[in-house]
């Protein structure tokens, strides 16, 4: 893992991320963490085929999280072994506490290695492994077999996403003529006013790809609390540094299909067309706007008052029969 390399702060977010998603993939498996060591952590299951597919399903999403990033994503090894545990004085004791810390060792990232009981007692219907070699282990007289769990990559359909997807409007112009320090600054900002509106509204940030961000939020009103938050950041942010990059913003809700660490679907298309056609609007320093299958989940709540309907005009054909609504600001109250 990259841990080591991050300042203290991105570090104990990212070991606290980390940590919920290996406690939440195992519970869902009947398994619970008995014990946290660094970045690591020791785990406890009913059976060896249910700690398989909770591994199985913490790598998937672990690279789901990750897309894009390449050598900069977070990768994670994980070792299956079998046997009894004892606690004593706050470590563990066993010989498949040993074993496990020993194959632990030789494991590639992204793999997933058990020793030669587990393999035994596993179902070989749920689960297909392949051996990898026989090896000599300090503390252990006799050879011991290792097999690797042949991970299945499917397709993966995840519904109902509130996709949000931003822009900066004049970065391009910016970054020709500005110093390194204030560009650096600029994707530096926007990347952490990302992060906080992930964090404070349940969104998850699903790519980058230079200063465009895609993001997704369980629901319409966590979606539009997230993006509005990220915009009156984003304002604060240009009026301090004296500089004018709006930001856009386009909220569209539809589907995601996922592979490995790929995200694909007509409706991140459709959400980056809204984008480009929305981005052609005059505004001030910030933007949002939305399409009609979110307005429908904004029913009954403060943002409903605030739509303006706007028309893309000819420029945009890709884009018939859509509804897009502007966001407008709120008005003050009067008390």
């Amino acid at each position: 893992m990259r841990f080591r390399m991050l300042p203290e702060v991105d570090l104990n977010a990212l070991l606290t991320e980390h940590r919920q998603l290996v406690a939440r993939l195992a519970k869902a498996h009947d398994g619970r963490v008995i014990k946290p060591e660094g970045d690591g952590f020791w785990v406890v299951f009913p059976s060896v085929t249910a700690a398989a597919l909770a591994a199985m399903s913490m790598q998937e999403e672990l690279r789901l999280a990750q897309p894009g990033k390449g050598d900069d994503r977070v990768a994670m090894r994980i070792v299956l072994t079998l046997g009894d545990v004892l606690h004593q004085e706050g470590g563990l004791v066993g010989d498949a506490v040993v074993l496990a810390a020993r194959i632990e060792a030789i494991t590639p990232p992204d793999a997933i290695y058990m020793s030669a009981s587990a393999w035994l007692a596993v179902n070989q219907a749920e689960v297909r492994a392949s051996f990898v070699d026989t090896l000599t282990f300090k503390g252990f007289p006799d050879p011991v077999a290792v097999y690797r769990i042949e991970q299945t990559h499917r397709m993966r359909v995840i519904p109902d996403q509130y996709m949000v997807l931003t822009d900066l409007r004049g970065f391009g112009t910016i970054a020709e003529r500005s110093p390194v320090t204030l560009i650096e600054r600029i994707l530096d900002q926007l990347l952490e006013l990302v992060g906080q509106a992930c964090a404070e509204f349940s969104g998850t940030h699903r790519s980058t790809t230079g200063d465009s961000y895609l993001l997704t939020f369980p629901d319409a009103a966590l979606a539009m609390a997230g993006v509005e938050r990220l915009a009156e950041r984003w304002i604060t942010f240009q009026h301090h540094e004296g500089i004018r990059c709006p930001i856009n913003a386009v909220v569209h809700k539809g589907l995601l299909y996922a592979f490995r660490s790929y995200l694909l679907s007509p409706d991140i298309n459709l959400a980056a067309n809204l984008e480009r056609a929305t981005s052609r609007l005059e505004s001030g320093d910030a933007s949002i706007f939305i399409s009609g299958s979110v307005r429908e989940g904004l029913v009954g709540t403060p943002w409903e008052g605030r739509l303006q309907p706007v028309d893309v005009g000819q420029s945009s054909p890709r884009l018939g029969g859509i509804e897009i609504y502007r966001l407008v600001s709120a008005k003050p109250d009067p008390h």
